[in-house]
């Protein structure tokens, strides 16, 4: 508690160190099944685990309370946008990561001393940005393109019974394509863009698991 509350009076409450043994992040106590934590930053007072399926949002008001509010954003539903990475200056504590998801900014105060780590995590968050807005982006073109032939076949054909088996074509052909377009799970893909960073060392460090 002394340590928390010196947090809070310095300011360093804030900051957030790479978690290393990811069996002692908080976020163990919300996974769902199937799901796994990937990489992890947790300050005193608040902790960002990103799992295989979503990020983790734990906080409390302040860094010697128990009462912590867990958030969750799966990447299935929460797009996220605007990768920012701001280093730290000469006289700064921390660096920080920037970027919103479903709509809400989130800023990941991290230790000066870990900004290569940081800056890693970085790249793999704007590489997992722009595979779900390739994967929103198909989606939308699926959609479009289900609409306009949908249309047309409505116009040539006038047998109930055939309009009916197209639209039981039509509805498994749309749920095939969420499927693609909206993965539960990102582990491959995560995991895969250490691999491409040539991070696989650090892959070993925060425990994750090579496909």
């Amino acid at each position: 508690m002394l340590k928390g509350l010196a947090g809070d009076l310095s300011g360093a409450g804030d900051v957030c160190h790479v978690m290393h043994d990811l069996s002692q992040c908080l976020g163990n106590q919300y996974l769902l099944p199937s799901e796994t934590i990937m990489f992890s930053l947790q300050s005193t007072k608040e902790e960002f685990t990103f799992t295989n399926h979503a990020l983790l949002k734990i906080a409390g008001s302040n860094s010697t309370t128990t009462r912590k509010l867990t958030e969750r954003f799966d990447y299935r539903n929460e797009t996220i946008t605007s990768v920012k990475f701001e280093t730290a200056g000469l006289v700064d504590r921390d660096c920080e990561i920037k970027f919103k998801i479903g709509g809400k900014s989130v800023s990941i105060d991290v230790a000066k001393a870990e900004q290569a780590d940081a800056q890693d995590f970085y790249k793999v968050l704007e590489m997992l940005s722009r595979r779900q807005i390739e994967n929103n982006r198909a989606w939308e073109h699926g959609c479009l393109a289900l609409k306009y032939s949908s249309e047309a076949l409505y116009l040539t054909e006038n047998s109930g019974q055939t309009l009916i088996k197209q639209t039981d074509e039509t509805s498994t052909w749309i749920g095939e394509l969420y499927k693609r377009t909206h993965p539960l799970c990102y582990r491959e893909f995560i995991t895969g863009a250490f691999q491409e960073l040539r991070l696989v060392d650090k892959m070993e460090r925060f425990q994750i698991q090579k496909p």
